[in-house]
């Protein structure tokens, strides 16, 4: 389903009040656009933008998008998502539970099996600098047989380590994709596991700027992570 953001958020303000709402903006461009250790822009250059409202209570709306590139007739990606999350008392555990639907407009084809949108359900728990996530494809529009469609598990382990390096902060994450057509015909193997490392500088009005490298252990063989070579991206973010 399409949605507006500016129009939800509206409407949620109106409900709750302006003093306890807050809404946000972000802007992106990246040498490639990887996810789960898998270019997104068969490793072209991306853009992207997102808005997020977020309540005083731990509920939170947004939308984030993006260009992609899987070789069919898909040229964008739009993330539609909510969640509620916070802190657990002065423990410094904190939580975070949402929902998120990966829209491809006009994706479909031979190529692809149609359409491409999925919908998952994703919690995390992360504590000070190091956060678990686990997250569940409840619903797909993809094919039984090929990755990305019901039932595939998703689990991560990321860390933003504590350390300053001549104003540079390091990253480190790894995570794998366990997906539910392992071994059925046209799917194969196509489970994988990808790590890497990441550091970033924060440059105030500017934004930010990061560098990161991700592999995977995926071969030739393998559906959906065919590169097991390092790979390196640059990065500028900047939030308002």
């Amino acid at each position: 389903m399409k949605f507006s953001k500016s129009l939800l958020a509206s409407g949620l303000l109106v409900a709750t009040g302006v003093a306890q709402a807050e809404l946000s903006g972000n802007l992106g461009v990246s040498s490639n656009y990887y996810f789960r250790g898998v270019t997104q822009t068969d490793d072209k250059a991306a853009v992207s933008g997102g808005l997020d409202w977020g309540h005083e209570s731990g509920f939170y709306v947004g939308t984030w998008a993006s260009n992609v590139d899987f070789g069919g007739k898909e040229d964008m990606e739009v993330d539609l998502y909510a969640g509620f999350g916070g802190d657990i008392g002065d423990s410094g555990f904190n939580y975070d539970l949402s929902v998120w639907y990966y829209w491809y407009p006009g994706a479909g084809g031979d190529q692809q099996g149609g359409d491409l949108d999925y919908t998952e359900v994703s919690g995390s728990l992360g504590w000070e600098w190091v956060t678990a996530t686990i997250a569940y494809t409840v619903d797909s529009e993809t094919d039984e047989d090929v990755p990305f469609a019901e039932d595939d598990i998703y689990y991560g382990l990321s860390a933003d380590l504590p350390v300053d390096i001549q104003g540079f902060t390091p990253s480190a994450f790894i995570g794998y994709y366990d997906f539910d057509c392992d071994g059925n015909s046209g799917c194969g193997d196509a489970s994988y596991t990808h790590w890497g490392l990441g550091l970033s500088k924060d440059a105030g009005d500017f934004g930010s700027f990061s560098v990161t490298y991700e592999q995977t252990d995926g071969d030739e063989d393998d559906a959906v992570a065919t590169d097991e070579n390092p790979n390196f991206w640059i990065g500028w973010a900047k939030d308002f």
